[in-house]
């Protein structure tokens, strides 16, 4: 800024006629008289009266007003008090020259003159607007005010810490400017950023916001009907109290008069009742008393019928809106019933809605289904040979060709064939079932009777077909799976077998005729068929169910292993035999290779692959009845035959004794497993003892033939490897 300077301030003239006198004569300092202010008892002095100039330095205050009083400057309404006065408030407040002897007013200082002329000089040199703020303008009344300060001396060192103060707490404010400009676009690129997210966001959850519309639209509805029944019940109840009200009021009138009858009557007897006491005394008086009497009866009456007009005017003011307790107990009945049904619907919409959401998620998977059976066609397509024709086999199954295409629908020729032979074995045992009773006896209702078969009575027996059987049997593991999700204890399979039948069927005799028959089926077909043997172990108790629920998250974790291993080599579902081989490996790290080569020949033998690439995918599936393929039925052997050797470990390493305890078991598991965890080993001993894994300090000492049946039967496996 000091490059930009055009002009500078001249020197003031010494010398000068207006020039003050005080540069003419010496200045001595502060050696003239002192004075002393009364409030802080303070002394100052004053200089010597031989150096001020008359008429200008010796006017009251120390600087000078000009230009506000321009015209004719006046003293201060504050005068020094001279050293020795009595006090401040005694002093008189005159000016010390009157303005007519001072001619003309107080020229303007020439310094002033001169500084006002040397910025006005700057501010045109550098072009600087009229107003407004400008680092130019500030420069030049910087610059001026420098001046001023060099020129007083004496407040010098004050005005220069104000001036400081002034251009640091500028220096401050434009280093806050400097700062905060990238936080000013940073601010704008963050505000743009969320504005984006927002608009993502809102798109995003635009359908959903359409569907939420959608069902507020119909829940809207519904409480409109609901409102609109609750107004016309209201207006029955409203009815029903008008005509309340009446029957109440003609009851009243009813009984006031049958009371004022009831008095008349007795007024009437009475009478009569005086008339013969009268007449046996022989005091009966002359015919002519008797119009006295008549009207002294006339005047009571009169006041009796005044009275009661009275008392009836009361009693249908003060009991015209009350209604009878009898009346008001069933209206509140009804209220209450209506409240209940108001309940029962609410709650019916909340399991409709999560039957909803329940349906939305089936619809998903089978979407997947769909997506997978679309593959396994598009396999089957390219490797199909020519197939036998199945539509002969209607002529020889029972029911003819129409059956046989129900049955054989969507269906595999290894399905096709399989039922074939169900039917032919079918035929067989209908042959051999002539004798088979076509009733059952009922149970009964005894305790140990299993609760779907608590029915007296005679059952009808349906001859269920293994087909049959093992279609329900796989309906009533999905339906218990979703009864179950979310508890923290499963129902048992005994008492949800009876809820199953009970909500498919309803009427008791149905429920009873399907358990009875189940019930049948599993005790003829169990040793047959391995899935119908775990079903009705389970069912019976002699199994845990957490083998069948072990079992499936077994085949769920290894299909999502498969998957995310045919995702990383990007294989497209089709894993070389390598790759599937070590994927089972690395799954199934406690197996020897001899068990994984054993599983990797079931899936060839499955899927007819002969080295090829496996489409691991198709080993994953059932058909409707829930029977599976080679490659799952040797894993679940494998994993009994695994489970029979861990059990086997522990029951030599318990040895030859009478009893166990929980201590000596768990000293077992961790002999044989090391790499147990504490959670595993109190979920195995509460299998072992027939308790709660949280109940293991009161479980009883059992003998160890007992322990290791319970241990055989229940979802046991080996966690590490053998020690």
């Amino acid at each position: 800024m000091a490059a930009q300077r055009v002009a500078k301030l001249p020197p003031l003239a010494i010398g000068a006629s207006d020039m003050s006198p005080r540069a003419m004569k010496g200045y001595e300092g502060l050696t003239g008289p002192s004075y002393q202010l009364v409030s802080t008892g303070s002394k100052y002095n004053l200089p010597s009266p031989g150096v001020l100039q008359p008429y200008v330095d010796t006017r009251s205050g120390a600087l000078d007003a000009w230009p506000a009083h321009a015209a004719g400057q006046t003293t201060s309404s504050t005068a020094l008090i001279p050293h020795g006065s009595p006090s401040v408030k005694s002093y008189s407040r005159k000016p010390l020259v009157k303005e007519e002897d001072t001619g003309k007013g107080v020229p303007k200082p020439k310094f002033l003159d001169q500084l006002e002329n040397f910025l006005k000089k700057e501010l045109r040199a550098l072009g600087c607007p009229d107003s407004g703020p400008s680092e130019l303008r500030l420069q030049a009344h910087r610059e001026v005010f420098e001046y001023l300060i060099e020129d007083f001396k004496t407040y010098k060192p004050l005005l220069s810490s104000i001036k400081n103060e002034y251009e640091t707490m500028l220096a401050h404010l434009r280093q806050q400017i400097r700062d905060l400009e990238p936080l000013k676009s940073m601010l704008v690129t963050v505000s743009e950023q969320c504005d984006q997210k927002i608009l993502k966001i809102r798109e995003t959850e635009k359908q959903e916001m359409v569907d939420l519309r959608r069902e507020n639209t119909g829940l809207y509805r519904k409480i409109m009907g609901m409102s609109e029944q609750q107004q016309n019940l209201q207006a029955q109840v409203n009815k029903l109290r008008e005509e309340l009200s009446e029957q109440y009021l003609r009851y009243r009138d009813e009984c006031d008069a049958r009371k004022l009858l009831v008095s008349d009557i007795n007024d009437l007897r009475y009478q009569a009742e005086d008339l013969q006491k009268a007449a046996s005394a022989g005091s009966v008086g002359d015919p002519q008393d008797d119009p006295v009497m008549m009207r002294v009866a006339l005047k009571r009456a009169r006041e009796d019928l005044k009275r009661m007009s009275e008392d009836l005017i009361r009693m249908k003011a003060d009991y015209g809106d009350v209604v009878p307790r009898r009346d008001f107990e069933q209206l509140e009945a009804k209220h209450n019933a209506l409240l209940e049904t108001e309940g029962v619907l609410r709650d019916q919409f909340s399991k409709l809605q999560q039957e909803h959401d329940t349906l939305l998620e089936v619809h998903k998977q089978v979407l997947q289904q769909r997506d997978e059976f679309y593959t396994q066609a598009e396999t089957l397509r390219r490797s199909a040979t020519p197939r036998p024709e199945w539509d002969r086999c209607g002529e020889v199954v029972d029911g003819g060709a129409e059956r046989w295409a129900e049955l054989t629908k969507e269906s595999t020729s290894d399905q096709k064939m399989d039922i074939l032979l169900q039917e032919l074995q079918a035929l067989k045992d209908a042959a051999s079932d002539k004798d088979i009773p076509e009733f059952f006896e009922g149970r009964g209702f005894k305790p140990d009777v299993p609760a779907y078969l608590r029915y007296e009575g005679q059952v009808r027996n349906r001859k269920l077909a293994k087909r049959d059987l093992a279609i329900v049997i796989k309906d009533v593991w999905r339906e218990k799976a979703a009864h179950d999700a979310g508890k923290a204890k499963p129902t048992k399979l005994e008492n949800y077998l009876l809820m199953y039948l009970e909500k498919r069927f309803g009427l008791e005799p149905l429920v009873a005729e399907w358990g009875y028959n189940i019930h049948d089926a599993c005790t003829r077909f169990h040793q047959s068929e391995p899935r119908i043997s775990q079903f009705f172990s389970i069912l019976k108790g002699e199994v845990d169910e957490g083998i069948y629920h072990q079992q499936i998250d077994l085949l769920s974790r290894l299909l999502s292993h498969l998957a995310q291993k045919d995702v990383s080599l990007g294989t497209q579902g089709m894993l070389p035999k390598e790759e599937f081989s070590a994927g089972l490996g690395e799954f199934f790290p406690l197996k020897e290779s001899e068990s994984i080569q054993a599983l990797v020949q079931a899936a060839e033998d499955e899927l007819d692959t002969q080295g090829g690439p496996i489409p691991f995918k198709q080993l994953f599936t059932e058909d409707d009845e829930g029977r599976t393929g080679p490659f799952i039925n040797r894993i679940r052997d494998q994993t009994k035959v695994d489970r029979d050797a861990y059990v086997d470990d522990m029951q030599a390493t318990l040895g030859d004794v009478s009893d166990v305890v929980v201590e000596d078991v768990r000293k077992a598991f961790l002999a044989i497993d090391p790499e147990i965890d504490q959670p595993e080993i109190d979920m195995f001993l509460g299998r072992a003892f027939g308790v709660d894994k949280d109940k293991l300090e009161k479980a009883k000492p059992s003998h160890p033939s007992k322990v290791l049946q319970r241990l055989r039967t229940g979802a046991v496996y080996r966690v590490g490897k053998k020690p």
